[in-house]
C-alpha cells in the first residue's frame, strides 16, 4: 500500500513538472514552475525521495517508557482532545499523520532548522496526506502531499509547487517541552513511538532530542514580521508577556524555564501568572483558571478555550533565513 501511494505521488509530481508538448507550451511571459525557479536560484536542494509514510502511528502510555532521559525534548499536542506526545528521538521520519475525533493533523519536525509544527491537514475541500519529500527549501523540510503532489514550505506555512501552491497552511498548537515535564505532570498522555528505531543519546544525541547548547526561540508570526522569544525571558515557574505583534488584538505569551515551555494565546481578558498549580499557568480577573493548552478549567469562564496565533519553535538562523523581519521581543518603546 505504501509503495503504491508513493508511486501515485511520483507520477502526480512528474505530471506537474514535466515539459509540455509543442502545442501546449506556455507563452514566453508566463511564469515558470515555482520549484524550478527555486532550484535554479539555489534555494531548493535535494531530490524527490519521499520518506516512509506514517499514517497510523503507534503510541504507548507514559508508564511503559523507560528509555528516555528527563531533559530530552518532546512535542505536546492536545488538538485531538487528549494529550499526544512526540519525542524528538522518534521524529526522524519528520512527518506523522494523525486523525482522531474529527481532527486531521500532521506533526512535522525538521532536524536541520529544529522547527516543530502541527499542520491542519484539512485544506479547503482537500484532506492532505503528508510525508517528507526529500527536498529542502532554505534547509527546511518541504512536506509533500501524496494526494495532489503539492509541496509546502513547513516554516513559511504555504504551498510552493503543485495544484496547492497558493494554499496557506493552518496550524494547531504544538508545545515544545521536556520528557521530565510530561512524566511528572501528564501521566495519562500517550507517546508516539517509531517502532524499530531506538538509539541511546550516547549513540545519536541529535536524534534523542537532547537539549542543544543553543535553545531555539519561539516565534509568533505577525503582520509585520516574526517576534521571537527565548526561554531565558521566562525565568522561574511561570511568567507572562503581553504583545501585539499578532493581528487581531493582544497576544499573551506564557513561559517557564522550570517546566521548559513557551506558549501564546490571544485573549481579551486580563491575566496574571499562577504558580504551584502547573499545568494551570494563569488566571483572569474573574478568578477563572487557565491551563497550558489555553483551556479554562474552573471558574466563571470554565469550558472556554483561547485562540492560538501562528507560532512555533525553530533555530535562530532559520527564522532569519525564512523571514525578512525576525526580531526578539523587547519591552522598550
Amino acid at each position: 500500500m505504501k509503495n503504491s501511494l508513493l508511486q501515485i505521488c511520483f507520477v502526480a509530481f512528474l505530471s506537474l513538472t514535466a515539459c509540455e508538448t509543442e502545442s501546449e507550451k506556455p507563452l514566453s511571459d508566463s511564469p515558470a514552475d515555482p520549484l524550478s525557479e527555486l532550484i535554479a536560484a539555489g534555494e531548493v536542494s535535494g531530490d524527490l525521495n519521499p520518506f516512509p509514510l506514517v499514517e497510523n502511528p503507534a503510541y504507548r502510555p507514559v508508564h511503559e517508557i523507560d528509555f528516555m532521559q528527563d531533559d530530552e525534548l518532546v512535542f505536546i499536542s492536545k488538538s485531538c482532545g487528549f494529550i499526544l506526545v512526540y519525542p524528538l528521538r522518534s521524529m526522524y521520519v519528520e512527518v506523522v499523520n494523525e486523525a482522531q475525533n474529527g481532527v486531521f493533523m500532521a506533526v512535522t519536525y525538521c532536524p536541520i532548522t529544529r522547527s516543530g509544527i502541527s499542520i491542519n491537514r484539512i485544506q479547503e475541500r482537500d484532506t492532505l496526506l503528508l510525508t517528507a519529500s526529500g527536498y529542502l527549501f532554505r534547509e527546511n523540510l518541504l512536506p509533500l502531499d501524496l494526494h495532489s503532489g503539492s509541496l509546502f514550505s513547513q516554516m513559511q506555512l504555504k504551498g510552493i509547487s503543485g495544484s496547492l501552491q497558493a494554499a496557506q497552511i493552518e496550524t494547531f498548537p504544538l508545545i515544545e517541552s521536556t520528557w521530565g515535564t510530561v512524566r511528572e505532570h501528564f501521566p495519562s498522555a500517550i507517546i508516539y513511538i517509531a517502532e524499530g528505531f531506538r538509539k541511546s543519546r550516547v549513540q545519536a544525541p541529535e536524534l534523542t532530542g537532547q537539549i542543544p547548547e543553543y535553545e531555539q526561540p519561539y516565534g509568533i508570526l505577525g503582520r509585520s514580521g516574526v517576534e521571537l522569544f527565548r526561554l531565558d525571558m521566562f525565568p522561574g515557574e511561570i511568567k507572562l508577556i503581553s504583545t501585539t505583534v499578532q493581528p487581531g488584538g493582544r497576544t499573551l505569551v506564557a513561559g517557564s524555564s522550570k517546566h521548559h515551555f513557551i506558549v501564546a494565546y490571544q485573549t481579551p481578558y486580563p491575566m496574571e501568572a499562577v504558580e504551584g498549580q502547573f499545568p494551570v499557568i494563569m488566571k483572569d480577573e474573574l478568578g477563572t483558571l487557565w491551563n497550558l493548552f489555553g483551556e479554562a478549567v474552573s471558574g466563571v469562564r470554565g469550558g472556554e478555550k483561547l485562540q492560538a496565533p501562528f507560532a512555533y519553535t525553530a533555530a535562530d538562523w532559520a527564522w532569519r533565513a525564512h523571514f525578512n523581519q525576525a526580531r526578539y521581543y523587547t519591552n522598550s518603546p
